[in-house]
C-alpha cells in the first residue's frame, strides 16, 4: 500500500500552523494572557488540533505502510515505536499528550489551565520532534 504524501504533508502543515499560533499566544505577557479567557481557550484548541494531526499522520502511516488498523492513538504510537520510526522517549511523551487530549475532550473541567499554559509555553518541542522523525522515515 502506498503512503499519501500530500495527506502527510497537510498534517505536518496543520501541526506547524497550530504550534505557531500557540507560540504567538503564549508569547504575550503572562498577566495579559490571563486577563482574557480566550487565550487559554485558543491554546487548548490549537493543542487539540496539533494532537489530532499527529494522530491522523500516525494512523495513515500504520494503515498504509504496515497494513494495520488501530483501536486507539496510543496503540498507533506504539506501532511506530515498534517499527523504530519513533524513539521510546518521544513515543512516551506522545502517549501522554494523547491522554491529555482525551481528558481535554471528555473531562475538560478537570484540567488545570496553568499546566496547559506551562506545557504550551515550554513543551511543544514534542510536535517538532514528531515531525522530524516522520520526515526521516519518509526519506
Amino acid at each position: 500500500m502506498n503512503l499519501d504524501f500530500e495527506k502527510i504533508k497537510k498534517g505536518v502543515s496543520e501541526i506547524e500552523e497550530s504550534i505557531n499560533e500557540i507560540n504567538k499566544i503564549v508569547s504575550i505577557n503572562e498577566y495579559e494572557f490571563w486577563k482574557d479567557k480566550r487565550n487559554i481557550t485558543s491554546v487548548k484548541y490549537y493543542l487539540l488540533e496539533a494532537i489530532e494531526a499527529v494522530g491522523g499522520i500516525c494512523v495513515h502511516i500504520v494503515a498504509k505502510k504496515f497494513g494495520k488498523g488501530v483501536n486507539s492513538l496510543s496503540e498507533c504510537i506504539n506501532i511506530l515505536e515498534e517499527e523504530e520510526i519513533l524513539n521510546k522517549e518521544l513515543s512516551s511523551r506522545l502517549k501522554k499528550m494523547i491522554k491529555f487530549r482525551n481528558k481535554l475532550i471528555h473531562k475538560y473541567w478537570d484540567i488545570d489551565d496553568k499546566l496547559v499554559y506551562e506545557y504550551a509555553k515550554n513543551e511543544t518541542d514534542d510536535f517538532t520532534n514528531f515531525i522530524k522523525e516522520i520526515k526521516k522515515f519518509l526519506i
